[in-house]
């Protein structure tokens, strides 16, 4: 009867055993909510990237997209407590939520996010420079911060400039282009040769999306927004920073934004602007440039949907083309972090609290980076014999390329990292390599890419790439990178700015239709009236002064000589 009783003991505790060995194993995911306003994809996670981090950290991602859904979403979370688990934030609005007690001081475990180790001293900056905190008081994280200096440009090319495509550019005889209107020109031929793609669905030089407007601390549309950077300006909230460091207001007609917005009107009145893009977003956009719709792009990144090593090879990729009267202003690397930060919510406790500082302490390590910036091994890049990535299907973006079934299949683009922001630069270097996580510095990518559009490209222009011409030949302000503390906005303050960026966005949109010169010049004069109606003046007065303490910081790190 003992052994027997003794053999069910044993068989409960098996059984009991078995149990909770089940219940690990199937234990529910923990969900991490972020608040984000770099995201362009609100809801969970999903795909490739979404297994990375659940087979990691048994976590899923909730994105709440700010540019998706709306900015009304920040007063109902506010008005609850509770932003969210991770919030990534421009650093402009970072301050208000710090000052409203809905991000965590993480002073007391900063140091278990070893990744950061390196970069403590910018960290140490943005949290006692720009938030005026304690030292060893750590509210956020600068994002894309750098190991290189603030003075540096490691680019090959500049964040806004003008890239056609090579073959389309060499068909209209590869003419000097020194001036918007020769560019237009350049852009009017190339459509005469282009007016479908190779499908037959229509092809325009330019093609715009108004849901990226009056964001990054910048008012107005976006597309003009970036394009103020081709005459050496910069626009600071309302106000527009010239090259000799002093502002004038954004309607100024010798500012950028005066100059981009009548760039593209002329496009439009020449018929080269895409009729469709006063109604569609980003992500009817990116289609677009990937099935050869679009003739003209202007971020640096924009290649990557349509740069392939086989158009590399044969000729049909985007360059930049040098516009020689144009003189741009270039941000050095963000070595003390770009627009943004990180931060961790004030209501995060126990468990999920240890799993975000091990999340963070990942996503800012050499594994994490190189799936950020470098994608999946054996389809973004493979290894060599050196230990060095060598690229592999650059097409895997722009084409959504079925992802191998150990990353969960699916398209690479529909499961790509959706958080849309990193901790650390792709420009930084990756130990385990000893070259940038960025490909086009690999040693790699430079020798596969040296054919013979990249050498035409030289020998037409006198220079290595885009960021050597422009230095060759002075056409460049490298402005260095700071982590000056900028001043938020008041209550009032507040209420202009939402009064007047979504009406000044919507009278420039309407610039960009004006049907002749003499009517554009007639309603912009209108959108100045009104504008100044609604307290342009204050706003303007507000964000001269808020930014000059940035361009301070910026004479001091070296803008001048």
């Amino acid at each position: 009867m003992k052994k027997f009783l003794s053999l069910l003991l044993t068989v409960a505790m098996l059984l009991g055993m078995c149990s909770f060995t089940v219940a690990a194993a199937e234990e529910e995911p923990m969900e991490i909510v972020f608040f984000d306003d770099a995201a362009n994809y609100n809801g969970e996670q999903t795909g490739w990237f979404a297994k990375v981090v659940l087979d990691r950290f048994n976590i899923k991602l909730n994105i709440i997209a700010t540019q998706v859904i709306g900015d009304e979403v920040f007063a109902t979370r506010s008005a609850d407590g509770d932003l969210g688990d991770i919030i990534i934030m421009d650093k402009s609005k970072f301050a208000d939520v710090v000052k409203a007690g809905l991000v965590k001081d993480i002073g007391d475990r900063i140091g278990e996010i070893k990744s950061l180790a390196p970069f403590i001293s910018q960290i140490d900056t943005f949290n006692q420079d720009f938030l005026g905190a304690d030292a060893g008081v750590y509210y956020g994280i600068p994002d894309q911060m750098t190991d290189t200096s603030p003075t540096t440009l490691t680019s090959e090319m500049v964040y806004s400039s003008p890239q056609l495509r090579w073959d389309l550019y060499k068909a209209i005889g590869m003419p000097e282009i020194k001036d918007e209107n020769d560019l237009l020109d350049a852009l009017a031929k190339i459509h005469e040769i282009h007016p479908t793609n190779e499908a037959g669905d229509p092809a325009y030089p330019i093609s715009l999306w108004p849901d990226w407007d009056n964001g990054d601390n910048m008012s107005g549309p976006a597309n003009v927004v970036q394009l103020t950077t081709w005459w050496g300006d910069k626009l600071k909230g309302s106000a527009m920073l010239k090259p000799d460091f002093s502002f004038v207001k954004l309607y100024d007609k010798d500012s950028g934004y005066y100059k981009a917005t009548k760039f593209i009107n002329k496009a439009y009145q020449m018929g080269l602007v895409d009729p469709e893009s006063f109604e569609q977003d980003w992500n009817s956009i990116h289609p677009k440039i990937s099935s050869g719709r679009i003739d003209l792009i202007w971020y640096d990144w924009q290649p990557g949907f349509w740069n392939s090593q086989e158009r590399l090879d044969n000729g049909t990729a985007f360059q930049m083309i040098p516009v020689t009267n144009f003189f741009y202003y270039a941000d050095a690397d963000t070595y003390y972090g770009g627009d943004r930060a990180w931060g961790i919510g004030s209501k995060v406790e126990g468990a999920k609290y240890d799993k975000i500082i091990e999340f963070l302490d990942w996503y800012a390590s050499p594994e994490g980076l190189t799936f950020e910036h470098c994608g999946i091994e054996g389809l973004n890049y493979t290894v060599g014999e050196d230990g060095k990535f060598i690229p592999y299907k650059d097409n895997a973006l722009m084409d959504n390329l079925p992802v191998p079934e150990e990353y969960g299949g699916g398209g690479f683009n529909d499961g790509n990292n959706a958080i849309n922001q990193w901790l650390l630069s792709a420009k930084c270097t990756n130990p385990n390599t000893g070259e940038t996580y960025t490909s086009t510095f690999w040693a790699s990518y430079i020798a596969k890419n040296m054919t013979q559009m990249k050498k035409e490209w030289q020998e037409r222009f006198g220079a290595e790439n885009p960021v050597d011409w422009l230095k060759k030949n002075n056409r460049v302000y490298i402005s260095p990178n700071c982590a000056a503390r900028i001043e938020t906005d008041t209550d009032d303050i507040a209420l202009l700015r939402n009064t007047i960026d979504p009406r000044l966005a919507q009278l420039t949109w309407q610039l960009f239709a004006a049907p002749s010169d003499e009517e554009f010049e007639a309603k912009w004069d209108a959108m100045v009236e009104e504008i100044e109606g609604l307290g342009y003046d204050e706003l303007y007065k507000f964000d001269v002064a808020k930014w000059q303490v940035q361009v301070d910081a910026k004479i001091a790190a070296g803008a001048v000589e």
